[in-house]
């Protein structure tokens, strides 16, 4: 009996000594990650799709924008921070805010973009020895983050759409007296041939504005797919003509098309 009870004692043993905690002694698989650099900020964040040189027309790129709950002085603070990447899991520790060498006079947070890899399901963020987690399931249409473990951070949206190809907005605001025109140009599109209206799904941030700002009247922006890249083109001049013979000048009136590429087309630019 004594024998078989030292048998039981050195297999509990030995599966103790197998288990992960074997391969990272300390406990945390992140260890060698982890340095004595932190930051004293809650952070926000959200999958996001930029265009890198706002001047030209190309595909968005994806990204990670990440938003500190401080408020600085500055309205272009900035975060320092590393990137890894172990496997499936892309790993992002912080180090420091980064203070402008010219101050643009508005308050603002610190924000930062990081490359997001298409190849990734896992999002490990790190400040100092506290380390957060989410699941990330990257598609063709959209972005799903999911929490696992969070103590700093904050992820805005759980879903978030990305620009389907061949589409645009429409967008346009009024002033009150002139309502008209942004139903007047918007069946416009939806008589055109070469359009289709698109229409996001539900519970998702949306990755074009969702409607006009800073008028007397801000409508909802409206969403159309075309077939060709000339058939936007062609948007321009259907815009450039509508505007010459119903928009007076100075009216409270504009209307914007921006496609997914970054091609714009606006009511005030002939």
């Amino acid at each position: 009996m004594k024998n078989y009870s030292l048998i039981i004692l050195l297999s509990v043993f030995i599966y103790s000594c197998n288990t992960s905690d074997d391969n990272f002694p300390d406990g945390n698989e992140y260890s060698q990650y982890i340095t004595e650099n932190s930051i004293s900020t809650d952070i926000d964040f959200m999958s996001d799709e930029i265009y890198e040189n706002s001047n030209v027309s190309h595909s968005p790129a994806s990204k990670l924008k990440f938003i500190t709950t401080q408020i600085f002085s500055c309205f272009n603070y900035g975060l320092v921070t590393t990137e890894f990447i172990k496997g499936s899991e892309l790993i992002i520790r912080f180090e420091k805010i980064l203070m402008p060498n010219i101050c643009l006079t508005a308050f603002g947070p610190a924000v930062s973009y990081i490359h997001l890899p298409e190849n990734i399901n896992k999002l490990i963020l790190i400040n100092g020895e506290t380390i957060d987690k989410y699941s990330i399931e990257i598609g063709n249409e959209q972005v799903l983050v999911s929490v696992i473990e969070s103590n700093f951070t904050n992820s805005l949206y759980k879903k978030t759409f990305r620009y389907p190809e061949n589409t645009f907005a429409y967008i346009g605001g009024t002033n009150i007296n002139n309502t008209n025109l942004y139903d007047d140009f918007l069946e416009l599109l939806l008589q055109n041939p070469s359009l289709t209206e698109y229409t996001f799904g539900e519970d998702g941030r949306i990755p074009f504005p969702e409607s006009s700002d800073g008028h007397w009247v801000d409508n909802p922006s409206k969403y159309f797919k075309y077939n060709n890249t000339s058939d936007f083109e062609e948007l321009g001049k259907l815009l450039s003509d509508f505007t010459s013979e119903n928009i007076e000048p100075n009216s409270g009136v504009s209307i914007s098309l921006i496609s997914w590429d970054n091609k714009k087309h606006y009511s005030w630019i002939d």
